[in-house]
């Protein structure tokens, strides 16, 4: 069985992909003198600056810019481009200052990907492998950790339960796809958070894409619906009634160990009754943890 975890170089065997804007990050190291360790993001014309200094005089400085519009120059220029380039933005000064480039910089590319197939009979992806976002989402380092922390039950149905193999699958495709257009979305709010360069191709590329659905869709009772979907249980995918909503389309199965849909089955049979009487005694909640899980769910917009 193949686990393939070699991030965004993995190769995509073919299979299809959805791109963003084509994005392209030049990252420099630099040395310094000792000093406090801190960080800083300035927004320009073609992209954006991203610059960390660590206390031991370590320095990140990084530019993130649109590959078709960018002009980069031939390999052997770029540490004195990337110089240039750093030093016409404002809060790169306190990182440069007494400052030496090490070495020659590091291109990688940027652009979110996800790609379509992610597990087969005897192969998934998982990481950057999977599906890479936006750098400025600021959540790579969870997105890849969150796909290979629900792979093992993954595997494991596929390797030992091929009556599930389909289930699992799903289950995997349906988890990465929606945190890669969350933190899409999340990216391009970002992105048109920032009115200097609105018409600049940077900036109108990415303003807008991957749609213009909000980060956060509007809850009310009536849009909350008990279906059943592929979870993890027992260390396999199966499936369970769980709770979907306009902003959870994948479901929620328990909270704090309690299966909810039964709960909110039993809340709508009851609706003149207070939540909190209707929960007690359900599940073994008591009237605290009753009142705990009713006042989730009413901040949730599930219940009134």
């Amino acid at each position: 069985f193949v686990v393939e975890a070699r991030g965004r170089a993995a190769p995509g065997g073919g299979l299809p992909r959805v791109r963003g804007a084509e994005t392209v990050s030049l990252l420099q190291y630099w040395q310094g003198p000792p000093g406090l360790a801190h960080s800083a993001v300035q927004s320009c014309g073609d992209g954006w600056a991203w610059m960390a200094a660590l206390a031991d005089g370590r320095r990140y400085l990084q530019l993130t810019l649109d590959v078709r519009s960018a002009a980069l120059p031939p390999k052997k220029a770029l540490a004195g481009y990337c110089a240039a380039r750093l030093r016409e933005i404002a809060a790169a000064e306190p990182f440069l200052r007494d400052a030496e480039p090490v070495g020659e910089p590091h291109a990688r590319t940027s652009t979110p990907v996800l790609n379509e197939v992610l597990a087969g009979g005897d192969w998934i992806r998982v990481g950057d492998a999977a599906m890479a976002v936006d750098p400025l989402s600021g959540n790579g380092i969870f997105q890849a950790l969150s796909s290979a922390l629900q792979a093992p039950a993954v595997v494991a149905t596929l390797r030992h339960d091929p009556a599930r193999a389909a289930l699992a699958r799903q289950f995997h495709q349906q988890r990465i796809e929606h945190l890669f257009y969350r933190f899409a979305r999340i990216g391009r709010d970002f992105y048109a958070a920032e009115h200097q360069w609105t018409d600049s191709p940077f900036w109108a590329a990415r303003r807008g894409w991957p749609d213009g659905a909000p980060l956060h869709a509007e809850v009310t009772p009536a849009s909350v619906d008990i279906v059943r979907r592929s979870v993890v249980a027992h260390g396999r995918i199966t499936e369970e009634e769980v709770v979907v909503t306009p902003d959870q389309p994948l479901g929620v199965w328990h909270l704090e160990g309690v299966a909810l849909a039964p709960l909110l089955r039993a809340l709508r049979a009851a609706p003149a009754r207070p939540a909190e009487s209707v929960l007690q005694g359900l599940d073994g909640l008591d009237g605290e943890a009753a009142a705990r899980i009713a006042g989730w769910m009413r901040a949730q917009g599930w219940i009134s």
